[in-house]
């Protein structure tokens, strides 16, 4: 009986909770700008790269100034499938906070935040 339970409990775990990458929720790995970077430009290139494959028509990304005012943002194909990317124009100096939700393709929500601050002259 000892055996036969020795061998279940490994089997039953790998069945039950499954590969930890089959079931992660897409967590962000990289940034463009990076979190706490400053930019000297007044045109901000975007692009949010995540651990695993994104619905990219499900997913949303707004920048927003210090005082809460958002501004719009235009989404881009990218080529890969994993990663978000957008261009803000005309973007006074100050800080800011790029707010983004993603769904991945298992299914779950993620959220965060990358804050950054326009140096630009």
């Amino acid at each position: 009986m000892a055996r036969f339970l020795g061998w279940t409990v490994p089997v039953a775990s790998m069945l039950l909770g499954g590969s930890p990458a089959a079931f992660a929720h897409a967590a962000l790995v990289h940034s463009i700008p990076a979190d706490q970077a400053i930019v000297h430009s007044h045109q901000v290139d975007i692009a949010l790269d995540y651990n695993s494959r994104i619905e990219v028509s499900r997913c949303t990304v707004t920048l927003t100034d210090a005082a809460g005012k958002a501004f719009p943002l235009q989404m881009e194909r990218s080529a890969k499938p994993s990663e978000l990317k957008a261009v803000a124009h005309n973007v006074a100096s100050g800080t800011y906070q790029i707010h983004w939700q993603v769904l991945a393709s298992d299914g779950h929500i993620t959220r965060g935040d990358v804050a950054f601050t326009v140096a630009a002259q």
